[in-house]
């Protein structure tokens, strides 16, 4: 007896899996796009949507009810078929558990990635408990159904099969019998039977070739196909010089109404390019590009826009850079005037901290926000005052370093007693804040590397960043570079000591990263040492047997350790700065407010969130107390300071890597990953110091500004000795961000008639962005004015399927999809700062068809010119970092 008489429901009910399983991911999958469909057309080319899937189930339904002779065959044909059961069961559940936790769908093309990360295989493992439920319910479903989807199935594979031999054999018979006699034996009702199903296969086959391929290619994936995305290759080799995607995006409009490619190269740029005489001979990573001759320079920036040598590493130079805004002839702001010359800000160290999912509507909480009003509507009405005044006493630190304090349910200024931190500067002192920054990437480190380098992030998933050399030099490498200067003679030693206010500028710098987690996720570790970092202490020296501090609590969640345990590790250091011994850069991120927003057993939690609503708001209320807990760790870090003697000479920036959100933001996508929601792009930025006066800054800023702005105070603040000020002086102009210490420009007004003289049009030949109707007609506005404006880039998580596109100087914000399956959308944060209403499409011209009559003709032709300005940057982006995709 065969051992599959003893199982007979195994392959029904593996059948049933797939069939139950595959049609509800793809009902999943059509249901979160089902709103941007136009009905008729979805209607109209629905049947094609699930070919795949059919198929995929046919080809189940023929493995698992092979049968063969040699029993072998069936072993392989039934475990063919089960395995393609059981990959599309799991893989559905993978889906509907994502679905559950984010509101969002898995895109398997990055899997691949994080199945090769032991690190990240954790988060993946974080969502266990929802996928199973999901593999739970599937699962139940299929064996409810396997004895009907089996039997009905098979009598239908078996009709259509004697249909078509029927047909078959008719064909045959007239072909091979040409007498006339044998028409008789034609059976014309096996015709009549073929008829009705040729007729739907030729009405499908017409319809799949003519159906738009964006976005029905998309939707018309089926398990376990999609699931091969995950396991394409991508290598990041030198690409070389390549001509852009398009001529020259950033455009302008003359007095004509002709929209023309501006280029306004600005002199103090052209002039500080040459200026390398600081350059040691053997400079730290970073400075590769100062170490060319002039002619090598040359000749590269007559290179810019075209195909230059084979291997040819990428090169950025700011004064061909269109999107390049520079402020730097601008005045410093008149408090910070008055301050630098009476010489009371001292800057000997510098301590960046970033705040991981580091919302700027809670730092520090205050009433007025989307997000408060969220939170207060889970509250019934007579909670409310109660709820207000937990809510604004959450985040203390957050007050104090950013100078904005906030009020109770009575209107009263928060009694700030409870703080862990009582600030001693004097009234209005405190520093530089800045309203309306947002981040350049939604993942960690590609934020990382804009605060810390100063660069613009890859436009592809996950860190490949980490295998390039970075295309501009970051801060431990700048101080790296001061340091090679400190051991010149003993008597220009002296002289400098002499002419400088403090002794502190000739000891050298020491650059260290602090993080209580694993620096191992998404080679982290490899892309701290590419930055300049040669001290470090993350969670594997907090763990090492040899540890000088070594761990005393529990790891709170699947990275790794809470902050406080780096305190002694801190400590250490800032005695050591304060001993004269170095002048710190200390690079901390905190990790606590990271999925799943655990906290330490001993850290007493509060009750922030009512019960009011369709949506659980547990997940809120950890993520807010994990915030209070990071507001108490801040509060420790400045005590530290404090306690150690150099809070007055050190400046503190805070910033946040990313924003996190969650269902109280919206209530369709929840967390970072293919979220574009503006919840996870603003974020806080603070620059503190005891001494510097308090300036509020209302600007669209992002994290480039941190490395101009830490040079530029260096050098105002006469912090540095005279080599040192002259580097930091010349690499100022390099940086694509603008200094915060100066105002900052939104836009640029130029000259309508300036053109890109690395590109020309023959007298009749239009320009290639001219010659779509829909993106000229958006342009065609003779009262434009003419201006270079302040671009704003993000990449959402994990950086290569959708693009966030801002300008400083208007409230539009338009998320730009790479690829295929995602949708355009766009958002007017004027009207709707919440992004509760967002418009999508899946092509620019219907998005800019529904856009026009809301929000009137200038918001749609800026969106034709953020759509040209974001693909020009992602591909400009490649070609800098000297990135190639197989």
């Amino acid at each position: 007896m065969s051992i599959f008489a003893l199982l007979p429901p195994l392959p029904p009910f593996l059948f049933s899996a797939l069939v139950v399983s595959g049609l509800a991911s793809k009902a999943l999958h059509i249901a979160l796009h089902i709103q941007s469909l136009p009905f008729l057309y979805f209607v109209l080319y629905s049947p094609t949507l699930i070919l795949r899937d059919v198929f995929v189930i046919i080809f189940g339904r023929i493995l698992l009810r092979f049968h063969a002779p040699d029993s072998r065959w069936q072993w392989l044909s039934t475990g063919l078929g089960g395995a393609l059961s059981l990959i599309t069961w799991g893989a559905s559940s993978i889906q509907f558990g994502f679905f559950m936790q984010t509101g969002g769908e898995v895109a398997w093309a990055a899997g691949g990635s994080f199945l090769s990360d032991p690190a990240a295989m954790k988060i993946l493992l974080s969502g266990i408990s929802t996928v199973s439920a999901a593999a739970t319910v599937l699962g139940l479903v299929a064996w409810l159904l396997h004895s009907h989807l089996y039997s009905i199935t098979g009598l239908g594979l078996q009709a259509i099969r004697d249909i078509s031999v029927r047909g078959f054999r008719a064909r045959y018979t007239l072909i091979s019998a040409p007498s006339k006699s044998c028409m008789a034996s034609i059976d014309l009702r096996s015709f009549r039977r073929i008829i009705p199903i040729a007729a739907v296969c030729v009405s499908l086959v017409f319809l799949e070739l003519t159906r738009p391929a964006i976005p029905y290619d998309h939707l018309s994936g089926a398990l376990p196909l999609t699931l091969l995305d995950a396991f394409q290759k991508k290598t990041a080799t030198v690409e070389g010089c390549r001509e852009p995607a398009m001529p020259f995006p950033l455009l302008i409009t003359d007095h004509n109404g002709v929209s023309r490619p501006q280029f306004q190269p600005d002199s103090t740029l052209v002039e500080q390019w040459s200026r390398a005489t600081w350059l040691p001979e053997n400079p730290p990573r970073g400075f590769s590009r100062w170490a060319l001759s002039p002619s090598d320079r040359a000749e590269k920036d007559n290179h810019y826009s075209f195909v230059c040598d084979g291997d040819e590493s990428g090169f950025y130079n700011p004064k061909n850079d269109p999107l390049m805004i520079t402020n730097l002839g601008g005045e410093i702001y008149e408090p910070l005037q008055k301050a630098f010359k009476e010489h009371s800000v001292e800057v000997n160290h510098v301590v960046l901290l970033t705040l991981e999912s580091g919302r700027k509507d809670l730092f520090p909480t205050q009433q007025g926000t989307p997000l408060f009003d969220g939170l207060l509507a889970s509250h019934k009405k007579r909670n409310i005052h109660e709820a207000i005044d937990r809510l604004v006493n959450m985040t203390p630190v957050a007050q104090q370093l950013t100078g904005e304090y906030v009020t109770d349910s009575k209107g009263n200024k928060v009694d700030l007693s409870h703080s862990p931190w009582q600030t001693p500067p004097q009234e209005g002192m405190g520093g530089l804040n800045v309203r309306g920054a947002v981040t350049g990437s939604s993942l960690t480190f590609k934020s990382v590397l804009g605060s810390h380098c100063g660069v613009n992030p890859l436009p592809v998933d996950l860190l490949e960043e980490s295998l390039l050399e970075i295309y501009q030099p970051c801060l431990p490498q700048i101080f790296d570079l001061f340091n090679q200067g400190k051991s010149q003679s003993e008597q220009r030693r002296q002289n400098y000591a002499s002419e400088s206010k403090s002794a502190a500028l000739n000891n050298p710098w020491k650059s260290v990263f602090m993080q209580s987690i694993t620096d191992d996720y998404d080679r982290q570790d490899i892309l701290n040492e590419n930055m300049g970092f040669k001290h470090k202490v993350v969670k594997s020296n907090l763990k090492s047997p040899h540890a000088k501090h070594k761990a005393q609590g529990e790891e709170i969640n699947y990275f790794g350790f809470a902050e406080t345990e780096l305190r002694p590790y801190v400590l250490d250091l800032f005695e050591e700065a304060a001993n004269n011994k170095t002048r710190m850069f200390l690079s901390h991120v905190t990790s606590t407010t990271h999925h799943p927003w655990s906290t330490p057993d001993d850290f007493e939690k509060e009750s922030y969130m009512g019960d009011r609503g369709n949506i659980n708001h547990d997940l809120m209320n950890n993520y807010l107390n994990a915030a209070r807990f990071v507001d108490s760790w801040l509060g420790e870090i400045m005590n530290m300071l404090g306690e150690t003697g150099i809070a007055n000479e050190t400046l503190v920036v805070v910033v946040g890597d990313h924003g996190q959100a969650f269902g109280e933001d919206n209530k369709d996508m929840t967390g970072t990953y293919e979220n574009g929601h503006i919840s996870n792009f603003r974020v806080p930025l603070v620059f503190h110091h005891p001494h510097m006066p308090r300036v509020d800054i209302t600007a669209n800023a992002t994290a480039l500004s941190i490395v101009p702005t830490i040079l530029d105070l260096l050098v105002q603040s006469n912090s540095l000795d005279e080599r040192d000020s002259e580097i930091a002086s010349s690499l100022l102009p390099e940086y694509q961000g603008q200094s915060l210490l100066r105002p900052f420009l939104s836009s640029m007004d130029e000259p309508p008639h300036h053109r890109n003289p690395h590109h020309h049009h023959s007298p009749d030949e239009k320009p290639e962005h001219e010659r779509e109707d829909t993106q000229l007609e958006a342009r065609s506005h003779p009262e434009r004015p003419a201006k270079r404006l302040a671009w704003n880039m993000g990449l959402i998580n994990a950086g290569g399927s959708m693009l966030s596109v801002m300008a400083a100087d208007v409230p539009y914000r338009l998320i730009l999809p790479l690829k295929d399956g995602f949708e355009y959308t766009f958002t007017h944060l004027g009207e709707d700062p919440g992004e509760n209403h967002p418009t999508k499409a899946w092509t620019l011209a219907a998005l800019i068809e529904d856009v026009m009559p809301k929000f009137g003709e200038e918001s749609a032709a800026w969106l034709a010119d953020a759509e040209l300005v974001g693909k020009w940057w992602v591909s400009e982006q490649k070609r800098i970092w000297g990135y190639r995709e197989a």
